[in-house]
């Protein structure tokens, strides 16, 4: 059965302009055509209005945590005390409203006991609604370290090797290491590293001997650092990097995931002390800093969420993509770390990230235009996943 999106505004995630009156030909799952606007017969197929709407690829959110629930006050003690039964209704919660966001790609960046596996597959199987989930299982991290909250602690290079090892034997599509404490911390060892270099440089290897990509949390200098010299695929939130640290992720060809909607979110919510408030302007100012110091010299970013903190929901990728480009993004490439430039970030560029024939048919309309306004992209009308049309806020 042939759907058409007829005569659309598209932006495809490639090019540098918006195409007007375009038709979009959807059939068999996948983009058969992108053709100029014509009129349309009712027999030739489902026809789909894109007047007034702007057509683009289905958004990729680079790291979110959908196992764990951004509506708790202590998402982490939660999933540590309820049921596991529970635990992923609210994800299935979690992934249905960011699919119905206009999410369709999301890299899931560690959950405890391997839940995003389950997550993943539900998915997968239909039984529940969700953006396709690449999942690491459990991020690795050393005992006693920050991943232990959603992920298992290891200790020395033998036991983060079997770490490693044990996600990969059960069903990681992709690796996350977690190289520092979080800076969020108001004592000491705020962003302290936590990870060697010899021991970056030992899971990276693992992940590349499985063919895996991997991505590394790291907040300070000396995290982001030895990250970037293991050639991880990817740098997660560098809140704290400073210009050295930032020059080296270029240097390396190591993408930056600045989860940048975090810090702008923490800080509305009305129940911050004035010490964690003060704490996290601080962090805002250098989390701004050192986005806009890679955006300056070239470094590559993506957008994310860091769904799963309190308040960080799945439909806030709009917000990320906003903040990017306030922090220097054009607004076209803003668009594109959530659409091409991400889908090369998780290696799924051939099937999704871009409107082209015989790509897979994720694609999101959007009331308005997103080039004139970037908050277009949080009134999203219609979301096709695979070629069926999954969630819809109008009629056609």
């Amino acid at each position: 059965m042939l759907t058409i999106f007829h005569d659309c505004r598209l932006i495809d995630g490639l090019g540098e302009h918006a195409q007007t009156h375009v038709d979009v030909l959807i059939e068999h799952g996948k983009i058969k055509a992108i053709e100029p606007t014509r009129e349309r017969h009712p027999a030739e197929g489902t026809i789909i209005s894109g007047a007034g709407y702007t057509l683009l690829p289905g958004l990729i959110d680079c790291h979110a945590h959908y196992t764990l629930d951004p509506w708790a006050k202590d998402p982490f003690t939660q999933i540590a005390t309820e049921p596991v039964g529970m635990t992923m209704l609210r994800a299935a919660r979690t992934a249905r409203d960011g699919l119905y966001a206009g999410v369709t790609t999301v890299r899931d960046a560690g959950a405890p006991r391997q839940l995003n596996f389950l997550l993943r597959d539900a998915i997968a199987k239909g039984l529940v609604p969700g953006p396709r989930l690449l999942a690491p299982g459990c991020a690795i991290t050393i005992t006693g370290g920050h991943g232990m909250k959603f992920g298992g602690g290891a200790a020395g290079m033998d036991g983060l090797r079997n770490a490693v090892r044990a996600q990969m034997r059960v069903g990681a599509e992709v690796m996350k290491i977690v190289a520092s404490e979080v800076a969020m911390l108001t004592g000491p060892d705020a962003a302290v590293e936590e990870l060697t270099q010899d021991e970056i440089d030992m899971l990276v290897s693992e992940a590349r001997r499985r063919g895996l990509r991997i991505f590394s949390h790291a907040q300070n200098s000396v995290s982001v650092t030895r990250s970037a010299r293991a050639k991880v695929d990817s740098v997660e939130h560098a809140f704290l990097a400073d210009a050295d640290a930032i020059r080296c992720l270029r240097d390396n060809n190591v993408t930056l995931t600045p989860t940048l909607a975090v810090t702008e979110v923490t800080l509305e919510r009305d129940d911050l002390t004035p010490e964690f408030r003060s704490r996290m302007l601080h962090i805002r100012d250098k989390h701004w800093w050192s986005c806009e110091e890679a955006i300056r010299i070239g470094v590559n970013v993506v957008a994310s969420t860091d769904c799963g903190e309190p308040c960080i929901y799945p439909s806030l990728l709009w917000r990320d993509i906003r903040i990017l480009h306030d922090r220097g993004l054009s607004k076209m490439n803003a668009i594109k770390a959530a659409t091409s430039r991400a889908a090369e970030l998780l290696g799924v560029q051939a099937s999704v990230g871009s409107i082209a024939s015989g790509k897979q048919a994720d694609c999101i309309l959007v009331n308005g235009d997103p080039l004139a306004d970037l908050s277009a992209l949080g009134r999203v009308a219609l979301v096709m996943q695979a070629g069926q049309v999954v969630h819809r806020h109008f009629s056609t």
